[in-house]
């Protein structure tokens, strides 16, 4: 798993590098949801937070990529027993922004549980959301899929840390 996250570490910070005249930017957030089909039997809120680069090639196409952090708030499913776990997804996906302000697009890549969860799987997050420069709130269906699925609806809000907060014409 070390190895996953140097050769991803890697391949993004070159991407980034390479594509650093293009309107760059880079922020962090917070990101709450509620569980969905299986995952509502045993979770009843998700509550997290998240690190995004997104590289814009013009206006109206962007790279985005994606960490963070999710916990799954479990249930009492009797006798006192709570599953406790949390996710970390690693994406990549195209955003397309149909107007300066509107974006929607899709991420893929894995997932990795923790805690009395074990192992992880493919993960994928289509959204829909609102750029306003300096921030952008997302809605998005999360998931991580593996002899079964893990679902959530989601919010999430980015505030921009660096990078080009607008994209200008040329």
């Amino acid at each position: 798993m070390k190895r996953f996250f140097l050769i991803g570490s890697i391949l993004i910070s070159g991407f980034i590098s390479a594509h650093a005249q293009k309107s760059f930017t880079f922020g962090i957030g917070p990101n709450i949801g509620v569980p969905v089909g299986d995952a509502s039997d045993i979770t009843s809120f998700i509550v997290g937070g998240e690190v995004q680069g997104e590289c814009k090639f013009n206006k109206n196409v962007s790279a985005v990529f994606t960490s963070g952090y999710t916990h799954f708030i479990g249930k009492d499913l009797g006798l006192g027993v709570k599953i406790n776990y949390g996710a970390i997804p690693v994406l990549a996906g195209i955003r397309y922004y149909p107007s300066a302000k509107f974006f929607i697009g899709g991420q893929a890549g894995y997932g990795f549980f923790t805690g009395d969860a074990s192992n992880g799987g493919f993960a994928y997050k289509p959204q829909i959301g609102f750029d306003a420069g300096a921030a952008q709130i997302a809605v998005s269906y999360n998931a991580i899929t593996n002899n079964g699925t893990i679902g959530w609806v989601g919010l999430s809000g980015i505030f921009k840390l660096s990078g080009n907060k607008t994209v200008t014409k040329k």
